[in-house]
């Protein structure tokens, strides 16, 4: 079954000629996949935490084959490299991996496409840098969440003392599984809202067939991801960012998900979005976080509307490849 799954997503990228892209940053290769045209400005595509490039696989074959699009792999993700031993990851950290990005293509403005912690950090992006963004589509979350203080320190006392619990000897510790384990982990640990289905194209990017034992994998993503512990942030923090976004931005939210958050919070900023930016849009689209990955034919429209009033391909021409 393995090896038919991991044919299966290949034979799915080559059908849509797509390009495997390893970028050489000063921390180690970030990698990418690199869908459409190859002389236009691609919509980055930014995908949940302990999540890789795959999770755009299965909704960009129906979008608009003209446009370019170029699904990244955060540090410690996919087939990115690892940050250094003694290094922790942060979310923050996605915002200077945009600037290299820009730097690295001559970039003066980008485009995101994010689901998950993606499309938090994009709101970031765009709320500190909104002179560089000219599109915004997100998945599920829109903003980084506001937790009451109790839960804040504790996410922080819990998860920063596991960041010390890494040496360069632990990946190949690791534990190996069959593949077939790896789809249940996978389908049961991010409560089924990645389907069966879907899990093969997460799987192909995240995992490797192991020397020691037929059939057996090990994975490829770094063990201290797990370990994250969010942002400090403010709500009032969230509101200016949203005065700052002007350009058109679509906002998909999943009616199984909850917002982990005072619903006011929430609210608040799509108030605010709406007020301060006619170009914002957003919607309720049925199914769970991973909506996308797993039942991309229910987002796919929204998205496909959206860019075809958004997306300009003159727009697009002026990047340096």
């Amino acid at each position: 079954m393995a090896e038919a799954k991991r044919h299966m997503v290949q034979q799915n990228d080559e059908l849509h000629g797509v390009h495997e892209v390893c970028i050489r940053l000063p921390f180690g290769d970030v990698t990418g996949k690199w869908w459409g045209p190859r002389d236009l400005r691609p919509i980055v595509c930014l995908h949940g935490w302990m999540d890789n490039g795959g999770s755009f696989d299965r909704l960009i074959p129906l979008l608009p084959h003209d446009i370019s699009f170029l699904a990244i792999e955060f540090p410690g993700h996919g087939r990115s490299a690892h940050l250094p031993a003694g290094v922790a990851y942060n979310a923050l950290d996605t915002l200077r991996l945009l600037l290299y990005l820009m730097q690295h293509y001559g970039w003066t403005r980008i485009s995101l496409m994010s689901h998950s912690i993606g499309a938090v950090m994009s709101y970031v992006f765009a709320g500190v840098f909104p002179d560089r963004v000219d599109l915004l589509v997100s998945f599920d979350l829109l903003k980084p969440f506001i937790l009451d203080p109790d839960m804040l320190l504790f996410l922080l006392s819990d998860s920063l003392p596991k960041t010390l619990d890494y040496d360069t000897t632990a990946r190949k510790e690791e534990k190996l599984f069959h593949y077939d384990d790896y789809v249940e982990h996978m389908h049961a640990g991010f409560h089924e809202s990645i389907s069966r289905d879907a899990c093969h194209y997460l799987l192909y990017r995240t995992l490797e067939p192991s020397a020691e034992g037929t059939g057996l994998y090990r994975r490829l993503t770094d063990r201290r991801i797990r370990h994250n512990h969010g942002l400090v942030w403010s709500h009032d923090l969230n509101l200016e960012m949203a005065r700052r976004i002007r350009v058109p931005f679509l906002y998909l939210k999943t009616t199984e998900t909850p917002l982990f958050e005072d619903p006011q919070y929430h609210q608040e900023t799509i108030d605010v979005l709406t007020a301060s930016n006619p170009l914002f849009e957003h919607t309720l689209v049925e199914g769970k976080h991973h909506v996308h990955l797993s039942h991309p034919e229910r987002v796919a429209p929204l998205v496909r509307s959206f860019l075809q009033k958004h997306w300009n391909r003159d727009k697009y021409m002026m990047c340096k490849l």
